[in-house]
């Protein structure tokens, strides 16, 4: 295992004014079903997210976004949730949902009850893959 003083080739980790920082990868679902993305941040070095795919036509709008900031959002269409804590939600309704169907005991299951499972789990994954809306 290398660490990040091991490969950045200087060993200088580098530091950046908040305004300037990585973003980081997370994506937030608000209580309606609107996914939130980071899109920069304040001078100050608060996030800014953005609604690029809202799950309602008439809150698309043209030219630039508004800037909300993460506290901004929580206010307005909060609770927030990581997206990827929603999708292992949704993951863990589909197994109680399949074994409450077919059984506890997956090895019993016959071919056709596995491929369904696995197409339920597939169909989940798409649902929150990259650019798709939750």
């Amino acid at each position: 295992m290398t660490t990040s003083l091991q490969t950045s080739g200087t060993g200088i980790t580098p530091v950046y004014p908040l305004h300037e920082a990585p973003l980081p990868q997370t994506a937030w679902v608000d209580r309606q079903g609107d996914t939130w993305v980071p899109a920069g941040h304040t001078s100050e070095g608060e996030l800014i997210l953005a609604c690029p795919e809202p799950l309602n036509e008439g809150d698309r709008g043209d030219g630039p976004s508004f800037p909300w900031t993460l506290g901004m959002v929580e206010r307005s269409f909060g609770p927030l949730t990581a997206r990827a804590d929603v999708e292992e939600r949704r993951l863990a309704e589909v197994d109680t949902e399949f074994l409450t169907l077919y059984g506890p005991d997956q090895a019993a299951w016959k071919r056709w009850q596995v491929e369904t499972y696995l197409d339920a789990v597939t169909r989940v994954h798409a649902e929150f893959a990259p650019g798709v809306a939750a």
